[in-house]
């Protein structure tokens, strides 16, 4: 038998996607998981190398625009509806007058440079002394702490810390900010002039949830879902509620980025919390589609295709005519590709000629587009010009799409790596990197990228995994007759 805790009133709002697999991800199951969930918690740190990987693009090569969330903040409920949030209503902990003193200490210390001397001293105990305080903890670095200098009583010496020292001091303050927000909570929940300190707490509590969540304590991210839940139920049209839900987004969206790599299921489980935020907070336009747009790359760089065009089609349906909606346009007309004929597909070369898609007719053709400093796509090159090689007798051809800015990157690419494909690349600077034609009509934001037409000039996938070209085309009929105008 399963059970599953706390997130359950979420169901129908924020966090239903949680549920079957995230849930099971915050550490709640008990017993094997079902076929389809996934059991594991958070309990190693996100790997920055993995989201590397995803993202391969390199200065030279163009600005991904990756649209990334933002947020804060989640609130008390109010009389008679029954929503809490965790640790609101019971009694707190008996306070810490040594931290309190220190905190005073440190308070007092600070320089006229920092960003807190400008802020009148508030009383010792107040909900603004509290808050003053976690703003001390995020302010001062984790890298240095004070030390009593022993034999002079009141003198204190900085310290260095070691990295795994420093990440031990940063989850510390991370639960003495928890501690401090829920006694903010705890005197404000009520109290409608001091709805902002309220605010304030909420999102000092929900920002060190999930950061606490994300380095793997469990435990942390169903407390934060546990309070998304309660805000929703007091007030889904709050700004504390939709902070709140926020944070449960942002926190799917870093175990994407983390573990995607490892198990794609996490991507899909960020398109469905970006999808449901949408849906049950219609009136928040920007932090939705920004939500959307995120989850959809990701997920496209995931190969979670029906994911990703599921988040871009929610975005083109929700929000036509603007900005957003004018991102997806060229997303979307390639992800539509597959099974289609490919027409509009063509484009100056770098020795200055001009080719297109119907010069290559009864010839599969795979095209690339790609940038010099692309590890991925010098990765690949064997493989296509192995390919290439095996395959001549079907009429095997490649076009290139580069995406770099400077011409002479890429002819000395070109020549190193002796590349016997035509190369679109434009010559007015303003058609390069980003701005290259191809890919703002076909909105490419990563490189490499892979499409396969085969003979008929039908696109067989956009995009297609390179490391399938082999097994695919030796499945194709043979092209002994490969046309002229398709040689270089």
């Amino acid at each position: 038998m399963r059970a599953y805790c706390g997130i359950q009133p979420f169901r129908s709002a924020v966090a239903a996607a949680w549920l079957g697999l995230a849930v099971g991800m915050l550490g709640c199951q008990q017993g094997a998981a079902p076929e389809g969930e996934l059991a594991v918690t958070f309990t190693e740190e996100a790997p920055a190398e993995d989201y590397a990987a995803a993202n391969p693009l390199s200065e030279n090569e163009f600005d991904s625009g990756v649209v990334t969330t933002a947020g804060e903040l989640p609130a008390k409920p109010v009389k008679g509806q029954g929503a809490t949030i965790r640790g609101a209503g019971r009694p707190l902990a008996p306070r810490d007058a040594e931290l309190d003193e220190e905190m005073a200490e440190e308070l007092e210390e600070l320089d006229d440079d920092s960003e807190l001397a400008d802020i009148p001293e508030p009383k010792v105990g107040t909900p603004e002394y509290l808050l003053r305080q976690i703003a001390v903890l995020k302010a001062t670095p984790t890298n240095i702490i004070r030390q009593p200098i022993p034999g002079k009583p009141g003198e204190f010496e900085a310290q260095k810390l070691t990295p795994e020292q420093a990440a031990k001091e940063l989850q510390r303050r991370l639960h003495v900010t928890i501690d401090l927000a829920m006694q903010v909570i705890a005197t404000t929940k009520d109290q409608p002039k001091q709805q902002q300190l309220f605010n304030n707490a909420v999102h000092y509590l929900t920002d060190a949830r999930k950061q606490l969540a994300i380095a793997g304590e469990s435990d942390q991210g169903q407390l934060l879902a546990d309070d998304a839940a309660a805000l929703f139920k007091r007030d889904k049209t709050s700004f504390a509620a939709v902070q709140s839900a926020l944070k449960v987004v942002q926190l799917a969206q870093a175990q994407a980025e983390a573990h995607g790599r490892k198990d794609p299921r996490w991507g899909s489980a960020f398109a469905k919390q970006a999808r449901l935020f949408t849906e049950q907070f219609p009136q928040e336009t920007n932090l939705a589609a920004m939500n959307l747009l995120t989850a959809g790359r990701i997920c496209e760089q995931l190969d979670l295709t029906n994911d990703a065009l599921q988040c871009y089609t929610a975005v083109e349906e929700r929000y036509p005519g603007t900005p957003f909606a004018d991102t997806t346009t060229g997303v979307l007309r390639r992800m539509r590709l597959p099974g289609q004929k490919l027409t509009e597909f063509g484009g100056s070369t770098l020795e200055g000629g001009f080719i297109s898609i119907d010069q290559f007719a009864g010839h599969p053709v795979l095209i690339a587009f790609w940038s010099a400093n692309s590890q991925n796509f010098q990765t690949d090159l064997p493989v296509i010009e192995a390919a290439l090689a095996k395959h001549s007798a079907r009429g095997l051809m490649v076009i290139g799409v580069n995406m770099d800015k400077d011409q002479g990157t890429v002819d000395r690419f070109v020549e190193q790596h002796s590349l016997t494909w035509q190369t679109i690349f434009h010559s007015p600077p303003e058609s390069r990197g980003v701005h290259s034609p191809l890919a703002r009509h076909y909105g490419v934001t990563s490189v490499p990228m892979y499409w396969l037409v085969d003979s008929r000039g039908t696109v067989v996938a956009a995009p297609f995994d390179v490391q399938q070209l082999d097994a695919v085309l030796s499945k194709t009929p043979t092209n002994k007759t490969p046309t002229k105008s398709a040689q270089r």
